[in-house]
């Protein structure tokens, strides 16, 4: 399967990956979040399926702009900009997880990285495409405006011990804000600042770590620097008219690291993780220790399951990749329609 991501001395046949599957009934579907988009994301979906072409359709109708015209051809800077990039990444996977529903894949839970849990939730029927929309775009808009009025960046830390960062931070801590953003696998960890303390950060982890790479973000996702848009997004979601049903399969609440059908309990976590840690390597390893060996990423690229692999060696971990779910469900061992 091109573009699966297998390393060729481990990759699966797919007479393998069926009987792996067949063998392993749980699946989990999980969810990209920012940072996955890229000009073109879709492409080949969008041209031969009226489902995708009827919801990014109806996303543009209640955006009040192009939605697809944006993702097909940009310009680029405008797409990655956070309030343009999480409406897009919310359209294309829920779109995706659609044409898998349809092809008659039904995951046994879901879960979701920052902007994935929104689609997480929809994709299991606790709120409608339309208001998950409407939710995704305003989070996006009050996380860049909270950019705008508290400047911060993020890095990546790559190849240092969990523990080791987690003391810096504590230590850098007393001269700004910074905080840990992102656990998401072993030896990859994203803190959240400040733009005034980012040299010095740079300079006090790059001795611990392989590498220390700023990413291109807008802002400081997921720490105290967002405490103000957390704020508005409270009282978007207590104002507004928005469907919220008890979703048909369990969601794993990345702020509990526990399943939950309670809406209470959903939206709280959706609210807390603004400004607490993504726990992507604590949330794979509860699913792991609840016996899930199957994990499906829906979204534009395989930035997940490429988490997955390395937390878990041991997991059949495929992606959509934003092409041809048919791919996927092939690889499931289901009949492709």
């Amino acid at each position: 399967m091109r573009g699966s991501g297998w390393p060729r001395r481990l990759s699966p046949s797919p007479c393998q990956l069926r009987a792996m599957s067949k063998e392993i009934a749980r699946s989990a579907a999980i969810f990209s979040g920012q940072g996955s988009q890229y000009l073109g994301m879709g492409q080949h979906l969008y041209e031969r399926s009226d489902g995708v072409k009827e919801i990014f359709k109806k996303a543009s109708d209640i955006l009040g702009w192009d939605l697809w015209e944006l993702c097909a051809r940009g310009p680029e800077e405008e797409l990655s900009e956070t309030s343009r990039s999480q409406p897009a990444i919310f359209a294309l996977s829920y779109a995706m997880y659609r044409l898998l529903r349809d092809n008659g894949w039904r995951p046994d839970i879901v879960a979701g990285h920052s902007l994935g849990e929104f689609t997480a939730l929809a994709a299991a029927g606790g709120l409608s495409f339309e208001d998950g929309l409407r939710t995704v775009a305003k989070r996006g808009e009050l996380m860049a405006r909270a950019s705008r009025e508290r400047p911060g960046a993020m890095l990546a830390v790559l190849g240092a011990a969990t523990e080791a960062v987690e003391e810096k931070v504590k230590t850098l801590q007393q001269l700004g804000v910074i905080a840990i953003a992102n656990y998401n696998c072993p030896g990859q960890v994203v803190l959240a600042l400040e733009r005034e303390l980012l040299e010095q950060a740079k300079d006090e982890l790059t001795p611990l770590a392989k590498k220390v790479v700023e990413l291109p973000v807008s802002g400081a996702f997921h720490s105290p620097l967002m405490a103000e848009a957390q704020t508005r997004f409270a009282e978007f979601l207590a104002q507004a008219s928005l469907s919220f049903k008890r979703p048909r399969i369990p969601i794993l609440l990345n702020a509990t690291l526990t399943p939950s059908h309670d809406l209470v309990e959903i939206k709280e976590a959706l609210i807390a993780q603004m400004t607490e840690p993504v726990r992507w390597q604590q949330a794979v390893l509860q699913l792991i220790r609840s016996g899930f060996r199957v994990f499906i990423e829906v979204g534009p690229k395989d930035v997940l399951t490429k988490l997955v692999r390395r937390i878990e060696r041991n997991c059949l971990a495929l992606a959509t990749d934003g092409h041809d779910p048919q791919r996927v469900i092939a690889a499931l061992g289901l009949e492709v329609r």
